[in-house]
């Protein structure tokens, strides 16, 4: 029996390339559909969230088995991956308004120009949304301890990843900022190199704040014998795969100096707290308070002006 399916519209958006599905998915996308089925559309704005389905019209083949984003080998039928036999991806997205022949939403991965097969209201019911989201979480966290983190990793959400640093850590600190900025960025640039991100290897190179960075993003700790130490009082690591090949990523000269003066009125603070022992209750949480503040600050200097990368050979 052979089917064909017409599709009823196409997306719009700023996707160009499967991977940037993670990073930009969030960022509003328009379903486009034609003028004759605007029709359909009646009433759809009673949904808080609805599913498009859709064709990955350039998925050309399809594997049965083959690594997922976090690393894992699962077959097609237990991933979201785009090369599938039939090719139908299905993704639940937050509506955000309805005008004649087109709907603008958030949350959705398919790349522009996508054909749309379908649209439904949200299947989840709105009571047990929140319940049904927690359990789906907790199933995943049980199969893969770092899913949430690798799909941070994935959408270069940096301030989830140092909200999640900042609990082993203990405190927010540009240190720390640092050291998730630097080694999310190495990680995506890695898995463009290769989708196999199995038995990655660290070697650190200080014991700085930054160090907490790179072990809860990369997930090589002392711990689990994926890191090694080596006290060369650089602000830079290494990460490998196992046949050596990797990245090293060192903070430049002039970064100390690029993060002091875009952040002034921290530099008044840190003299009066740090260095002139001010005891007063109202500086030490303006400068707990400003700390903060500059770690997250510093997630949103450019990459290049703090950091040099460069490929390395086992």
């Amino acid at each position: 029996m052979n089917l064909s399916f017409t599709p009823i519209g196409h997306v719009r958006n700023a996707i160009r390339e499967p991977r940037e599905g993670f990073s930009k998915k969030n960022e509003t996308s328009i379903l486009d559909l034609l003028p004759q089925f605007a029709e359909g559309l009646y009433r759809l704005d009673d949904s808080s969230y609805i599913d498009v389905l859709f064709y990955f019209d350039r998925s050309d083949s399809y594997q049965l088995q083959g690594p997922i984003f976090t690393g894992e080998v699962k077959g097609v039928f237990a991933s979201r991956s785009p090369r599938r036999p039939n090719g139908i991806g299905v993704t639940t997205v937050r509506l955000q308004k309805v005008e004649r022949n087109k709907v603008w939403v958030s949350g959705l991965d398919a790349m522009d120009g996508t054909p749309i097969l379908d649209i439904k209201p949200g299947s989840m019911p709105p009571t047990t949304e929140t319940a049904e989201a927690e359990t789906l979480r907790r199933e995943r966290l049980r199969n893969n301890p770092r899913f949430d983190i690798i799909r941070a990793i994935k959408s270069e959400d940096l301030e989830e990843l140092l909200l999640g640093a900042a609990q082993m850590h203990g405190h927010f600190c540009p240190g720390l900022a640092l050291g998730v900025k630097a080694t999310a960025y190495a990680m995506n640039a890695l898995s463009g190199m290769s989708d196999n991100m199995e038995d990655l290897r660290a070697i650190l190179e200080t014991k700085t704040c930054f160090a907490d960075g790179l072990q809860y993003v990369s997930g090589c700790t002392l711990g689990n014998q994926a890191l090694r130490f080596k006290d060369l009082e650089q602000t830079a690591f290494t990460l490998t795969r196992k046949n050596g090949k990797g990245l090293r990523v060192a903070a430049r000269e002039e970064a100390r100096q690029l993060i002091q003066e875009s952040f002034p009125e921290f530099n008044a603070l840190f003299q009066q707290v740090v260095i002139q022992q001010s005891q007063s209750p109202q500086l030490k949480e303006d400068f707990r308070k400003a700390t903060r503040d500059r770690a997250f600050a510093v997630l949103q200097l450019p990459f290049d002006q703090l950091f040099t990368m460069k490929e390395v050979a086992g």
